[in-house]
C-alpha cells in the first residue's frame, strides 16, 4: 500500500467557534503552547491519512524547559474544527515521558466526557501534572469516522507536532518540516518562569548582498513574554563589528505568537562570506529577558550582484500503481488553473517512480528517488526546486491547491542568482529537437559546480491502468527524456555560459504535446539537501526556421562559432550554427 504519510487536504476558512468549557487562567496561571490562535491566520489545516482511524497527537516539552520546568499543568486545550466534531469520539488526554505504542500505555491517561465542539475544547486534569527537569510528551487521542480531522496551523517549529498510532502500524512521526505547522493544542500551566518582555529569534537562512548595499533579512521572532510585543531593539554583529542599536516598531505580536520581521543589514566592507549575529536587546523599550536572545546566519557580500525573478520547478513522483495519485493530480491541476499569477512561473514534470514503476518510467526518474534520503519511497510525493524544507529531504507528501501555491510563493520570494534564455526547435522531419540555453549568473552561487539539466515532457498521455481512477485517466507532464540525469556542468566565462543539446524523439510521442524544461542547480552526491534548483525555464518547441537568422560576418574574426551540440568551431559550417557576437548576443545561423 502507499506509505501512510499524513496528507494535507485543504486550508480551512472556518472561524474559531464557541468553547465546550472555557477555563479562564487563575492567579499565576497562563495558557502556554507552541501553537497560538494567531497561527490560524498563517494557515488552518485538517490532516489525516484519508481513512477513518484513531490517532494520537502530541507535543514534546524538552527537559529543563526555561519557562515550564518549575510549573504544573492544570488543564489542556484542544482545538477542533466544527465540520468534523460530530465524527469524533473516544477523546483521551495523555502524558508520557516516552512515546507510547497505544494511548493506554502512556504514563497518564484521562478519558473525557464533555461534548466536543468546533473551536477550543478545555479539559481540566483530574490530577495536575508537576513538571520537573525531565522531558515529556503531552497530547490527545481521538477516533474519527472521517479521513481528515486533526487540526493544525501556522509555521513549523521543533517539538510542536507529533502524530502516530503504532498499534495499527502507523509509527510516530515528527511533522516538523513537513509544512503542516503546529498541533492546535495548548496547556494551562501554573507557576513557571514567565517574563513580561521576552523575545527569541530563529537563525536565518544564508543571504547575499551587493557591496555597499543593504539587504532585508527575514527573521522569525517569537514573543515569549506575557505583554504584547510592539517593538524590538537590536544590534547586528559581523566581522568583529557591532552596529549601533536600532528599533523596529508597530509589530503587535501577542504572547506566544511568531512574526517574520525584516531586519535591514549592511554589506561587509569587502567580498566574502561572514557570520552575522542579530541580538534582540530590548522589547517595548525594556531589557529582553530571553536567555537566548540571538540569531545567526551567513551573509555573502558580492562586488557586482545581479538577480532575476525566480521560476519554480515542481517534480511529482507518481505511478499507475498509486491509488491516491489521481487526487493529487487533480489538486495540482486546480492549482495551475486557479492561481495563474503563480502557476505561470512554474514548470512541472512527473517522475513515474516512487511507488513501484510503470510503462512510463525512465531510468532517470528511478535515480531521482535518491532524494527521499533513505526515508522510504511513496507516492504521490513532490519536490519544489529540490529544496529541503525540513533540512532532511526535498521530498514531501501531496498538498492542496492552496498548499502548492504556498510552497511556490515561498520559493518565488527568494531572488534567483541565475537566468536561462531557452530556445528549442524541431528539425525538418520533427525527429529531433535542438535546444539552446543562454545562461547567466549573478555570482558563483553554487558550492558544487552548477549544472544545467534538460527535461523533455509530454502532456495528454492516456493511462493504461491507473489505480484509483474511474474512467479514462490522462497523464500530464510525463518525463520522456533528459540530457543527463544529474545535468551537465556549465562552463562559465564572465558569468555567462552557452549550452546546446539535441533530443532524439520517439515516433510514439505526440510532437504537439512536447515541452522542454531547463534548470540550473547544484548536485552534491553526498547531500540531498545541497542540490537546490536556482532557476528554471520552459518552452514549447518551434518549427524549424523559427529563431534562425542571417548574420553579417563583418565581425567574423571576433565572433565565436559553435555546433548545435556545443562544440566550438573556427568558422561557420553547413547546417545550423550557434554564433556568439562580440556584444554577447547569441543567434542561430543556417548555412546552406
Amino acid at each position: 500500500m502507499v506509505k501512510q504519510l499524513l496528507t494535507l487536504i485543504a486550508a480551512l476558512l472556518l472561524a474559531v467557534n464557541s468553547q465546550a468549557k472555557s477555563i479562564e487562567p487563575g492567579s499565576n496561571q497562563i495558557w502556554w503552547g507552541y501553537f497560538n490562535e494567531s497561527d490560524f491566520e498563517v494557515g488552518d489545516y485538517l490532516i489525516g491519512t484519508g481513512s477513518p482511524m484513531s490517532l494520537m497527537t502530541g507535543i514534546y516539552v524538552p527537559a529543563g524547559h526555561e519557562q515550564l520546568k518549575t510549573s504544573t499543568i492544570k488543564a489542556v486545550r484542544v482545538y477542533l474544527d466544527g465540520s468534523v466534531v460530530s465524527n469524533l469520539s473516544n477523546m483521551k488526554i495523555w502524558i508520557s515521558k516516552s512515546l507510547p505504542s497505544k494511548v493506554d500505555d502512556a504514563d497518564y491517561v484521562q478519558a473525557t466526557t464533555e461534548a466536543l465542539v468546533g473551536g477550543a475544547n478545555d479539559f481540566m486534569l483530574d490530577t495536575p501534572y508537576n513538571i520537573g527537569n525531565e522531558g515529556f510528551y503531552i497530547g490527545y487521542h481521538v477516533s474519527s469516522s472521517t479521513g481528515y480531522f486533526v487540526r493544525c496551523g501556522g509555521k513549523d517549529v521543533a517539538n510542536a507536532f507529533w502524530i502516530g498510532n503504532p498499534s495499527i502500524g502507523m509509527n510516530w512521526q515528527d511533522l516538523n518540516g513537513n509544512g503542516f505547522g503546529k498541533l492546535a493544542f495548548q496547556v494551562l500551566v501554573e507557576g513557571g518562569n514567565f517574563s513580561e518582555y521576552c523575545a527569541t529569534a530563529e537563525d536565518f537562512k544564508p543571504t547575499v548582498v551587493g557591496l555597499g548595499e543593504t539587504v532585508d533579512i527575514p527573521v522569525d521572532i517569537t514573543n515569549m513574554g506575557t505583554a504584547t510585543l510592539n517593538e524590538i531593539s537590536y544590534t547586528v554583529t559581523a566581522d568583529g563589528n557591532t552596529s549601533e542599536e536600532k528599533t523596529i516598531s508597530s509589530l503587535s505580536v501577542p504572547y506566544g505568537a511568531q512574526k517574520t520581521v525584516s531586519i535591514p543589514v549592511q554589506s561587509a566592507s569587502k567580498e566574502g562570506t561572514y557570520v552575522y549575529t542579530l541580538t534582540i536587546t530590548k522589547v517595548n523599550g525594556n531589557i529582553n529577558a530571553a536567555s537566548k536572545n540571538t540569531a545567526t546566519g551567513k551573509v555573502t557580500t558580492v562586488t557586482e550582484l545581479k538577480t532575476w525573478p525566480r521560476n519554480v520547478l515542481i517534480e511529482e513522483f507518481t505511478t499507475e500503481n498509486c491509488g491516491y495519485c489521481p487526487e493529487a493530480a487533480s489538486e495540482l491541476a486546480s492549482f495551475i488553473n486557479n492561481y495563474p499569477e503563480v502557476s505561470n512561473h512554474v514548470a512541472v514534470v512527473c517522475h513515474h517512480a516512487g511507488f513501484y514503476t510503470d510503462w512510463l518510467t525512465i531510468p532517470a526518474s528511478e535515480s531521482y528517488t535518491w532524494f527521499y534520503n533513505s526515508g522510504g519511497t511513496y507516492a504521490p510525493a513532490f519536490m519544489y526546486d529540490r529544496y529541503a524544507w525540513d533540512g532532511k529531504t526535498p521530498v514531501e507528501g501531496r498538498s492542496s491547491a492552496a498548499g502548492y501555491k504556498t510552497r511556490v510563493e515561498a520559493r518565488m520570494a527568494e531572488p534567483s542568482y541565475a537566468n536561462i534564455v531557452l530556445d528549442a526547435n524541431f528539425n525538418d522531419g520533427k525527429t529531433e529537437i535542438m535546444v539552446t540555453c543562454e545562461c547567466e549568473r549573478g555570482w558563483d552561487f553554487c558550492s558544487s559546480p552548477a549544472r544545467l539539466t534538460l527535461f523533455l515532457t509530454e502532456d495528454n498521455v492516456t493511462a493504461r491502468s491507473q489505480s484509483g481512477a474511474s474512467g479514462t485517466f490522462i497523464h500530464q507532464h510525463v518525463l520522456r527524456s533528459v540530457n543527463s540525469t544529474w545535468g551537465s556542468v556549465l562552463s562559465w566565462q564572465d558569468n555567462k555560459a552557452t549550452y546546446t543539446y539535441t533530443f532524439t524523439l520517439d515516433s510514439a510521442w505526440k510532437t504537439d504535446d512536447l515541452k522542454v524544461i531547463a534548470f540550473i542547480s547544484g548536485y552534491d552526491s553526498s547531500d540531498v539537501t545541497n542540490c537546490v534548483v536556482e532557476n528554471v525555464a520552459i518552452t514549447v518547441p518551434s518549427e524549424i526556421g523559427t529563431g534562425i537568422s542571417s548574420i553579417s560576418l563583418t565581425n567574423e574574426t571576433t565572433a565565436d562559432f559553435y555546433s548545435i551540440d556545443g562544440r566550438k568551431k573556427t568558422t561557420l559550417e553547413k547546417g545550423i550554427n550557434i554564433v556568439r557576437m562580440p556584444n554577447g548576443t547569441v543567434k542561430k545561423v543556417f548555412v546552406k
